[in-house]
């Protein structure tokens, strides 16, 4: 749901940067119709629960379990890195590969993971990052 201020963020393992860039791409059906990407129909979201222009991603060759190497490309990092550390510490209990943020959106949690046999999903949680 749209939010001002706040981001929300899943990490995520993925096999390729092409697997996550499918992953999240909203593609069109040939009357011209927006159809949701997987990463909507998988979090139960829908194109006015957020702005597709507010979304980053990122990839990693290696996996990490290191929030700040996760985190290290997103906008307003600062902000964004204290608060997830303060609530999963510096270094989680698993390693992952793709970082999705969402900003001005504020995810309802119908959803918190999608296993897949080619991807990984967890979302992490929801964020203030500018007052």
């Amino acid at each position: 749901m749209e939010s001002p201020g706040v981001m929300s963020l899943w990490l995520g393992h993925f096999a390729t940067k092409e697997k996550l860039e499918e992953y999240i791409e909203v593609e069109f059906n040939e009357e011209g119709d927006r159809i949701r990407s997987l990463f909507m129909r998988d979090f139960k979201m829908g194109f006015s629960d957020y702005d597709e222009d507010l979304l980053e991603k990122t990839f990693k060759e290696e996996a990490t379990s290191s929030l700040e190497r996760l985190l290290q490309n997103i906008s307003y990092k600062e902000k964004i890195l204290s608060q997830f550390v303060s609530h999963y510490g510096i270094e989680l209990q698993e390693s992952f590969n793709a970082v999705i943020a969402i900003y001005d959106t504020q995810y309802d949690e119908e959803k918190d993971e999608v296993s897949l046999q080619d991807r990984r999903l967890v979302y992490m949680g929801s964020v203030v990052y500018e007052e």
